[in-house]
């Protein structure tokens, strides 16, 4: 039995190590986003300095193996590894006073230096651990191929594990400190079953066991413990005393490498073969170039992937952690099966077939996501989307003839896993067969150890190029399938030089669709059109029913349509971005808005400007037709389009959402106003001083609003995105020369910077894309800083998607559903598409209540972000008030809420309704918001919140919108 754990040993140590470092990346960077944000910057900078960490310690791995014992040196890694894992949360909770001030440093060269700060260590010790592991396996294996490609597999597999256990499980139930203090626990207990002194032992269990006491907080509760401040986090005494422990941990661990490291230099000095010593080694370098290009395509292909999840689905923890998850299974059934084929290849020119293989699977993933439109128009599918968008339809499975509902998560990774696995595996193949060549040509020079280490750091350098190449340039400047087509063509190039004229005929398809691709001429770009390797080309002049712009940043995929209105006299602008219909724009009329929560946002605005005195009204303030009106020729259904009113059409909440709620009662006046075209009136100001902050640009369609009705107001824009501001100045007529001042970065960046330069009168939080909630903009700590930058009789506005439906509507819903069982109902067999009658039936108590129960229940799923992020606000604010935009409140439907948070108390009564307040209308009915009462705005906070109170250190928001999420597949 001992000698088969011993055997097993070098595979689970592998496993557990790879499991470790997963769950530290993933949580890695909602660590650092309150000094950072939260951006493709900080996601690069994470995945590339990680990896660069665990290339450094690959060369250190490899050459401590071939100095130590590698039974010795493991426990020694994992106990340094455990107190270097603590060592972030110190370190993360000084960087404010390590590194300069904003202003002083670029951003990206700060997000990089504090990400290193953070997390070079510990990746550097943990990845020390593969090629020690790895060594340990090939001395007791006979097939050295198989032997390496197990040990790739076994990590590839605890990296799988680690990312789902991270992403779908621990995020969403505990702060992100408490998963450190987890993982370091972990640690230190493995540390403690591998040393082999009593020192260690008894240090790696005491602090194992301190940690894992400290991470339970119901525990810590219940004892009374306090507890330190810890930049933001709180660290209670218990967990504080194990991190002591782990600083002794850490010294006997350096004391015992050293101490092994001298021992086995004496025994190998006297032991060493002169004539071997005396051999001029191979040289590594051609497999080093294969193990680099290899791990290049692996990780280009992984930033790609992650793009395209975020354009079909939107961006969010379940989205990243099913492509890192699937790619790394792809990666690892990859290294499975090349560790089999290895023990059959003697040279790297046998290795070409597995380069042309991962060229096809690669060039295979354009056709899952855009099929050709010849190929749709041969088999009649018309206009058939990618098939990851398929996630929002996928309601449930059918296994066996039994359904199984599938929640978000599992849509997104379904559909993740039937575009990307296979390329995974493919790629996976190259690593073992490459490792195993090395060891080979090394192993007569007794140096496996530094073979493994060289090809692992190789491939390590290749995934931190790939990683910062396509997430910094390639995307932006070659779009998606740029770089695919380029990745595959690449892949088949090497496959020719490797291997013979058969790989030279497969690489002319990949060049050639290259030069369909990229060669600037009318004949290529019609066919790379049919062939869906080319995006159509928009015209910002057009004034046809037509494309206006379009482009793929490393943000967004971003798309302007035009639509002619009233015979071509109005043109109607529309942004989407990814899966989202963002704005509506007609060119030359900034006075007009299209969305229910935008007139919320006006008419609030409206009062709190009043408040504030901040602006002069013209002395008649009384709406009339002939001088009151606010005139244009804008049509009718620019208002509400027809994709607006019609619910199939609108994959999107915010286009969705229906007119605010409104009373009935009308006069002649409001006839006569709801009969123009603008569908509002505003009051003349004369002069406006009121400094406005906008989180996130949009289709900067209020942004102009405010500027227009508001003459004189300082308007400030933090957008992410760069080519969002050039898109509208190409194709929704926002002025080159604007007064809008924009600042390009993530908003928690801005506001980092400025919290205390500028007060503003008016914040508006727009930054939250459809389901894409950046969390690190939902916090207490956030809105703390927020806060700081409001005028004493500031207002901050945000929008939020979510459900909310009551105790009382859900009841109703279920008891109509009795009803229905219980008068019959016609039915459609799914086999013969006839319809049959199902007699009606006694549903018996028992069955109600749990009918009932299972409604209620479901109603309790929905308005958790609604309640969390109204509940935090509240900590910070004294003043909140919830707005939804459905007519009735609580009907369960999904909606744009629109929450107001100030510091004084705001009159928000009578909207609309007031002598002098702007006006709105649709269908002839004046738009009258009303704040939810106090009811239901308790409801809402105590119920639905779950209790939660969104920080930097826990921020579950994916797990709190994933049911309202569900509900897309049922439009």
């Amino acid at each position: 039995m001992v000698g088969l754990a011993a055997r097993l040993s070098p595979y689970a140590l592998a496993f557990f190590s790879s499991l470790c470092i997963m769950i530290l990346e993933l949580v890695s960077s909602r660590l650092v986003a309150q000094h950072v944000g939260s951006s493709l910057t900080v996601w690069t900078s994470v995945i590339g300095i990680i990896l660069g960490g665990i290339c450094l310690g690959n060369v250190l791995g490899g050459r401590l193996a071939d100095r130590v014992e590698p039974r010795q040196a493991v426990g020694p890694l994992f106990a340094t590894g455990a107190f270097l894992t603590l060592s972030a949360l110190w370190v993360n909770s000084q960087i404010a006073h390590i590194i300069p001030s904003p202003d002083v440093l670029n951003w990206e060269l700060r997000t990089v230096i504090v990400v290193t700060l953070d997390f070079l260590l510990p990746a550097t010790v943990l990845g020390m651990i593969g090629p020690v592991v790895a060594k340990m396996a090939v001395e007791q294996s006979q097939r050295a191929g198989s032997a390496i490609g197990d040990v790739y597999f076994c990590g590839a597999v605890g990296s799988i594990a680690g990312t789902f256990l991270a992403g779908f499980v621990l995020i969403s139930l505990a702060p992100t400190s408490v998963i450190v203090l987890v993982v370091a626990a972990a640690l230190a207990l493995m540390a403690a079953t591998l040393s082999t002194g009593v020192p260690g032992k008894a240090l790696g269990g005491l602090t194992g066991l301190l940690l894992g006491l400290g991470a339970i907080a119901p525990l810590i509760r219940m004892l009374g413990v306090g507890g330190i401040d810890l930049g933001g986090y709180h660290l209670n005494y218990v967990a504080v005393l194990g991190n002591l422990t782990a600083v002794g941990l850490a010294i006997v661990a350096v004391g015992s490498l050293w101490s092994s490291s001298r021992a086995a230099e004496a025994v190998t000095a006297m032991g060493v073969d002169h004539h071997d010593q005396a051999a001029v080694r191979p040289s590594l370098k051609d497999l080093a170039a294969l193990a680099f290009l290899a791990s290049l395509g692996f990780m280009a292909m992984e930033m790609v992937a992650g793009r395209l999840v975020t354009r079909h689905l939107g961006s969010s923890v379940y989205g990243w952690t099913s492509v890192i998850g699937v790619l790394l299974a792809g990666l690892s059934v990859g290294n499975y099966l090349g560790g089999r084929v290895a023990n059959h290849i003697r040279s790297e020119k046998q290795a070409s077939w597995l380069f042309m293989i991962a060229s096809i699977f690669t060039l295979a993933i354009l056709f899952l996501d855009n099929m050709p439109r010849w190929f749709r128009d041969w088999l009649d599918l018309g206009i058939r989307p990618s098939l990851l968008s398929r996630a929002i339809s996928l309601t449930e499975i059918d296994l066996g003839g039994t359904s199984i509902p599938l929640t978000w998560q599992y849509r997104v990774l379904f559909v993740v896993v039937a575009v990307f696995f296979l390329p995974s595996v493919s790629m996976g193949t190259v690593s073992p067969v490459v490792a195993k060549l090395a060891v080979d040509r090394l192993k007569r020079f007794k140096r496996t150890g530094t073979a493994i280490g060289e090809v692992y750091a190789w491939g390590m350098v290749g995934s931190i190029l790939g990683t910062f190449l396509t997430g910094f340039y390639l995307i932006d400047v070659l779009g998606t399938k740029g770089v695919l087509l380029v990745l595959a063509a690449v892949l088949a190039l090497a496959a020719t030089i490797l291997g013979t004229v058969w790989h030279a005929v497969w690489a002319g398809i990949p060049l050639g669709l290259c030069v369909i691709a990229f060669l600037p001429a009318a004949w290529t770009e019609k066919i790379g059109q049919e062939w869906s390797i080319r995006e159509e080309r928009g015209d910002p002049t057009t004034k046809e029913d037509a494309l206006a712009w379009i482009d793929e940043s490393n943000y967004y995929y971003i798309k302007v349509d035009n639509e002619p209105q009233e015979n071509g006299k109005l043109q109607l602008r529309t942004l989407v971005l990814d899966n989202l219909i963002h704005g509506y724009f007609i060119l030359g009329h900034p006075e007009r808005l299209d969305y229910d929560y935008e007139h919320i946002y006006a008419l609030v605005a409206y009062r709190a400007a009043q408040a504030s005195g901040k602006i002069t009204v013209a002395p008649s303030t009384t709406p009339t037709p002939a001088s009151g009106v606010v005139r244009s020729t804008l049509p009718d259904n620019v208002f509400a389009t027809d994709a607006q009113a019609d619910d199939k059409a609108n994959p999107n909440p915010k286009t969705e959402a229906k007119p605010a709620p409104v009373t009935d009662a009308k006069s002649d006046l409001d006839d006569e106003i709801s009969a123009e075209e603008s569908r509002s009136w505003y009051p003349k100001v004369e002069k406006s001083t009121l400094q406005t902050l906008f989180l996130g640009g949009g289709a900067y369609t209020f942004q102009r609003h405010m500027q227009h009705i508001y003459p004189g107001t300082e308007v400030d824009v933090a957008e992410i995105d760069p080519a969002v501001t050039r898109a509208n100045h190409m194709a929704t007529g926002l002025d080159p020369n604007t007064t809008i001042k924009t600042i390009w970065g993530d908003a928690r960046q801005f506001v980092e910077r400025n919290q205390d330069k500028k007060q503003y009168d008016i914040i508006f939080g727009d930054a939250f894309n459809d389901f894409s909630v950046p969390w690190h903009l939902t916090t207490r700590e956030f809105n703390d800083k927020i806060a700081k930058m409001m005028s004493p009789t500031g207002v901050y506005m945000i929008n939020i998607i979510d459900a909310y439906e009551t105790d009382e509507e859900a009841i109703r819903k279920a008891d109509k559903k009795i009803a229905k069982i219980e008068a019959g109902d016609r039915v459609i067999d799914e086999d013969s598409k006839e319809v049959k009658v199902v007699a009606g039936r006694v549903v018996e108590p028992a069955e109600k209540e749990q009918i009932r129960d299972e409604y209620l229940a479901k109603a309790h799923r929905y308005g958790s972000f609604l309640g969390s992020w109204t509940a935090t606000a509240k900590l910070t604010f004294p003043h909140v008030y919830i707005f939804g935009t459905n007519r009735e409140i609580g009907s369960g439907a999904r909606e744009t809420f629109v929450v107001v948070a100030s510091k004084q108390p705001l009159d928000l009564t009578e909207l609309g309704r007031r002598v002098g307040d702007p006006r709105f209308y649709h269908k002839h009915r004046r738009t009258e918001p009303i704040p939810y009462g106090p009811e239901d705005e308790q409801t809402v906070l105590k119920s639905r919140s779950r209790g939660i109170i969104l920080t930097d250190d826990y921020a579950p928001v994916e797990n709190l919108l994933a049911p309202v999420a569900e509900t897309r597949g049922n439009d």
